[in-house]
């Protein structure tokens, strides 16, 4: 009932067909990560791929998700049919190769659930760390009269925590019942369902300091990266970065509630609290991106927990006296003096590999890409939270110092907001001069009357 592994042996056929019927190969709902994104039309194609015959219909009830068990119920139809099978899995928007909850075996039901072991077939609960992707399917294809469907309930548990938009996959082959797979129909749904809301962290969060997201000192500017540091932001040990999942607004956008967490700000022009992007939460920091000010001036910021919920909590206000017209800072490599940097045009980290695998140094005459946040206003200006759709440059003119050497403007090959990334990630494509001796070699760049850290440093060889 479910699409057999190609290339078995013809002598094997019969037997494989009965093992179909009682318990299918896994992986062939159409996840994407999943052979491909095949589903059973790989094998059951008589009347072409799946969902080519009109005249039959599946049907998924599912519903947005909060911590509580849902019943999930899958129904197939098609007017000459009489045998039917199923098989679902759920995954996370963010990363498809990740299962999102826990299906429940029920005795007695005719279905069960199996788990990714690299098998044929899958193998059975409770899901190991290695083992960890799920599907439920159905066991002995139920046979009925002629047209009148089936449909099965499966027990769903969600994920403990919020994690993002959810994937769910469905692919189910109403049979002729002659036990080849032939003459079959295959119908698929895939379905994205979200957290319904329903929060519960619990306890008031403690806010602490509010800082340069990449320097990780005070000074702060319109649509830079801070981090916001404190306590009892999440329960303790759980993390949550951004994923596809998140993203809103034809996945444009970043969110502005992340794991049940928000922060409202006021500045210079914004005279009413709004929500701010946010990017990154834990239980004692939270990176996220400020709002577009008109000038300076002291800006206030509140953390919400659970927010607009009955149990929703709110920090104390801050005010931020340092508010300015730049706050230019270098991402630097975790632990180190070293700037987040890469080869320009490749993946390849400008690092020792001691700190970060597949680091390498960058060789004197070579194009760098360097990160930071913090350098203001672009043409065309891309508001906070959204994604650069492409090349956007800084409207002030900068200044960058490899060691002691002004770099050329025309070695600066780009400066502006990084395409593809949230709006406060800046990126700086830079040829270092051909004399740029080795060792660590420290870079600055300088933008209306302010400079990033001093102290920082590439590796060169």
């Amino acid at each position: 009932m479910s699409c057999r592994l190609p290339l078995l042996l013809f002598a094997l056929a019969p037997a494989t067909l009965l093992a179909e019927s009682a318990q299918p190969s896994i992986g062939y709902t159409g996840a994407p990560t999943d052979h491909g994104g095949q589903n059973c039309s790989r094998c059951h194609n008589s009347f072409g791929p799946a969902n080519s015959d009109p005249t039959g219909s599946l049907t998924v009830q599912v519903q947005n998700y909060t911590s509580a068990q849902q019943n999930i119920v899958v129904t197939i139809n098609h007017p000459t049919a009489s045998r039917w099978g199923f098989q679902m899995t759920i995954r996370e928007v963010s990363d498809e190769t990740l299962e999102a909850g826990t299906f429940s075996d029920v005795s007695g039901m005719p279905f069960q659930v199996v788990c990714d072991d690299g098998s044929q077939f899958g193998s059975q609960p409770p899901c190991t760390a290695t083992t960890t992707r799920q599907f439920t399917e159905h066991v002995n294809a139920p046979r009925t009269a002629a047209g009148a469907g089936f449909s099965w309930t499966i027990p769903w548990t969600p994920p403990p925590n919020e994690v993002g938009r959810l994937h769910v996959y469905v692919a189910a082959v109403a049979a002729d019942g002659d036990g080849t797979d032939q003459g079959d129909r295959v119908y698929t749904k895939e379905i994205t369902i979200s957290s319904s809301g329903s929060c519960s962290i619990p306890n008031p969060p403690q806010l602490r300091t509010v800082v340069n997201g990449a320097s990780f000192q005070p000074p702060i500017s319109s649509n830079a990266m801070i981090s916001v540091l404190g306590l009892d932001f999440q329960v303790s040990g759980y993390r949550r970065s951004v994923g596809l999942g998140d993203l809103e607004n034809n996945d444009t956008t970043f969110p502005t509630v992340l794991g049940c967490v928000a922060i409202e700000v006021t500045g210079p022009g914004i005279t009413q609290p709004v929500r701010i992007p946010i990017a990154y939460v834990q239980q004692d920091q939270i990176n996220a991106q400020l709002p577009e000010f008109t000038g300076t001036g002291p800006v206030t910021l509140t953390v919400l927990l659970n927010p607009d919920q009955e149990n929703q909590f709110k920090s104390d206000l801050a005010t931020l006296t340092a508010q300015q017209a730049f706050a230019p800072a270098f991402f630097i490599v975790p632990n180190s003096t070293t700037i987040a940097a890469q080869i320009a045009n490749t993946s390849i980290p400008v690092a020792d590999p001691t700190l970060v695998p597949g680091g390498q140094p960058a060789k004197p005459g070579q194009i760098v890409t360097l990160y930071g946040t913090g350098f203001g206003d672009t043409n065309p200006l891309i508001q906070a939270g959204e994604l650069a759709p492409g090349a956007a440059p800084l409207v002030n003119p900068i200044t960058v110092t490899v060691g002691t050497t002004t770099v050329p403007a025309s070695d600066i090959l780009y400066a502006g907001a990084s395409p593809g990334s949230i709006t406060g990630l800046y990126q700086f494509n830079v040829q270092l001069p051909a004399s740029t001796p080795s060792g660590n070699v420290p870079i600055t760049i300088s933008i209306g009357g302010f400079q990033t850290q001093s102290k920082l440093t590439i590796p060169v060889q």
